[in-house]
């Protein structure tokens, strides 16, 4: 459940409707309250009152209002879908997500509307024997924060089409995927100890459960198969992770009891604790904004835009959010039951998986650019002085050794080459510093 709600809260954020149709409602509480309290409370000021008009003039006013404001929304809305054109086509499609989930546009969009539609119930309300003052005054008060609200949607439009303001948002992302993806707080408690699980689940009836749906994986609800297994005595083994693209018939899991086999509406019951969709999200894949990186860092490398210094961006983004994760243990593979024993063993990412999903394609992009070639050593580097775990500094070295032959084999003048040697001497030589230790420590 707590999933689901998840994916709906996410939906919500990327979608450009809920916030309008909040102001809208909004607009037509305070139309109701306003001509509630004019009527009521507002029938004393029949004397000296500068607020009080005409009904005649308090239609005139508001129609232009209305008129106004419709034509100031439609033109946000056009702004809204240029800007979003320009990003697909600049930036590439995948990085559309950072931009629905924004709210200024949609919070201007809204005041327009929402504006618009109380001065449309205040104008269909007033009788002949009203004394209009309060509504007129609530409705230019609206159209002044609904000027405001514009003001800033321009404001936000400037800053947020520019490449390193979309890395920015990017990298945060990212990072908070990765701290939430650290702490994997709706797991039950887990281990390493794979070898307990096989234990378990040999000799006993293996059961595969298909998928019966079709699109990415987007939440997982590891609870719930934990206790679905505890409840009925299996010990199971989940094929997939979030992220992963499902074919209809691909095995998502496999159970092992000598039971019978698993009935039909288990079956069922097991295949909706996993949730597929059209589009990949980071609610439990920390993958999917390195993608949106490496997506920025490839058009920022190729020949008709040739910007090395979004795709440098790019890599210290990485790097401040896998500093976050440096020194952290990522959860364990085999998640147990209320006794403590090993039920199911799950795919996640590892440290070495999360370097590799983002190294790896950088280095392809960059093979012949000296310059980005250098800021992913660097940032390797940097990522070196953050920790003294031998098997972190270990995989960081190995990417290290990838982006050496890299560029060793490109043909690159020596006088190019003694930067990057120099780095990555550094790096080579304070892993063997920090394994030596390690290795006296034991001793």
């Amino acid at each position: 459940m707590k999933n689901r709600l998840l994916l709906l809260w996410d939906k919500l954020q990327t979608s450009i409707w809920p916030i309008p149709v909040l102001f809208c409602l909004i607009g037509l509480l305070v139309a109701m309250l306003a001509l509630a309290i004019e009527r009521d409370y507002w029938a004393w000021a029949t004397g000296f009152n500068p607020l009080l008009m005409p009904v005649a003039a308090a239609r005139e006013i508001l129609s232009l209002i209305t008129a106004s404001v419709l034509s100031v929304g439609g033109v946000v809305f056009s702004m809204s879908m240029v800007a979003l054109t320009l990003t697909s086509g600049q930036y590439g499609p995948k990085i559309l997500r950072q931009f629905l989930s924004d709210n200024n546009s949609k919070v201007s969009l809204g005041m327009f509307i929402g504006t618009s539609l109380y001065c449309l119930a205040v104008l269909a309300s007033y009788g002949d024997y009203d004394k209009p003052g309060l509504t007129v005054l609530i409705a230019l008060l609206l159209t002044l924060a609904a000027l405001a609200s514009f003001i800033n949607f321009i404001h936000s439009i400037a800053t947020d089409l520019q490449a390193d303001k979309i890395v920015e948002r990017i990298g945060s992302n990212l990072r908070q995927s990765l701290e939430v993806f650290a702490r994997a707080e709706n797991l039950p408690a887990r281990s390493e100890d794979v070898a307990s699980w096989r234990r378990k689940a040999r000799g006993l009836k293996k059961t595969s459960i298909t998928a019966a749906s079709k699109g990415y994986i987007l939440t997982i609800d590891y609870a719930e198969i934990v206790q679905w297994c505890e409840e009925h005595s299996y010990t199971g083994m989940l094929r997939v992770r979030a992220g992963d693209f499902l074919l209809p018939g691909t095995c998502i899991m496999t159970l092992y009891s000598s039971e019978e086999p698993v009935a039909a509406e288990d079956e069922e019951q097991l295949r909706s604790f996993v949730q597929t969709g059209p589009l990949r999200t980071p609610l439990q894949d920390p993958e999917y904004p390195i993608t949106q990186l490496n997506q920025l860092a490839a058009r920022a490398l190729s020949p008709g835009i040739n910007d090395p210094g979004t795709a440098a961006t790019c890599i210290d983004w990485f790097s401040m959010a896998t500093a976050r994760i440096i020194d952290c243990d990522l959860p364990g593979k085999v998640l147990l039951n209320t006794d403590k024993e090993p039920v199911l063993l799950v795919r996640f990412t590892d440290f070495a998986g999360i370097l590799k999903a983002f190294y790896a394609p950088a280095r392809q992009f960059a093979a012949s650019n000296i310059p980005v070639l250098m800021s992913l050593l660097s940032s390797l580097l940097r990522l070196s002085e953050l920790t003294d775990r031998p098997d972190r500094l270990r995989e960081l070295v190995a990417i290290g050794q990838q982006l050496s032959d890299t560029i060793e084999h490109c043909g690159h003048a020596e006088y190019d080459l003694h930067g990057f040697r120099q780095r990555y001497g550094k790096l080579k030589a304070l892993c063997a510093v920090l394994d030596s230790d390690n290795d006296i420590a034991q001793q």
